[in-house]
């Protein structure tokens, strides 16, 4: 039998937690569900409390720090935003769901949701962020977009593939009209002489 890595753990661990939410997160049950001894568990955590932290931060990485690192990979907000569309519509939307669940009943995974939630919003701001628009038109329009991507998750988590791409496009052509009815940033110039007066 191949020896079990300490991303073997948390990758069983993050499927127990999507399959029956934080309850499911014990040391017997991982152990059940991986066959292996609590020796081989605690080889790599020091108690369940570092391995519930180390999950998290597996969650983070999968979920939000990948995609970001895949969408970022050159060209325009458009072709980036078209990456981290490709590569979302992939993640598990269930675990997302078992996450919010978990932290509503505990601070430490409410603290890394908080975090991750802020970095989804600053990466959909930056993609918001074009020529002529302000950083808070940018930044409320990401937040639109992200609380629409939540709530879908949400309500219809059991949506066909081509019935989640015509919300995604109900969507995007939403948020369109919107930023194009916002007004445009005031020349730098301009906008320094009214400070200055």
């Amino acid at each position: 039998m191949a020896r079990t890595s300490r991303n073997d753990w948390l990758d069983e661990g993050l499927d127990a937690l999507r399959d029956g939410g934080e309850g499911a997160l014990t040391i017997d049950g991982l152990c059940a569900r991986i066959g292996r001894t609590k020796g081989s568990f605690y080889h790599h955590f020091r108690d369940i409390a570092a391995f519930l932290e180390a999950l998290l931060a597996r969650w983070e990485e999968r979920q939000t720090s990948a995609p970001i690192r895949h969408a970022d990979g050159g060209g325009a907000a458009e072709q980036r935003r078209q990456r981290l569309e490709e590569i979302v519509r992939s993640l598990d939307g269930r675990l997302d769901l078992a996450v919010r669940a978990w932290a509503l009943r505990d601070e430490r995974a409410a603290a890394v949701l908080r975090r991750v939630d802020a970095r989804r919003i600053e990466y959909l701001t930056s993609l918001h962020a074009g020529p002529g628009g302000t950083r808070n038109t940018a930044l409320q329009l990401a937040r639109l977009e992200y609380a629409a991507f939540i709530g879908a998750q949400q309500l219809f988590a059991d949506l066909p593939v081509e019935a989640t791409r015509s919300l995604e496009l109900a969507l995007h052509r939403a948020l369109e009209l919107l930023a194009a009815d916002q007004p445009a940033a005031p020349p730098e110039g301009r906008a320094g002489r009214r400070r200055a007066r």
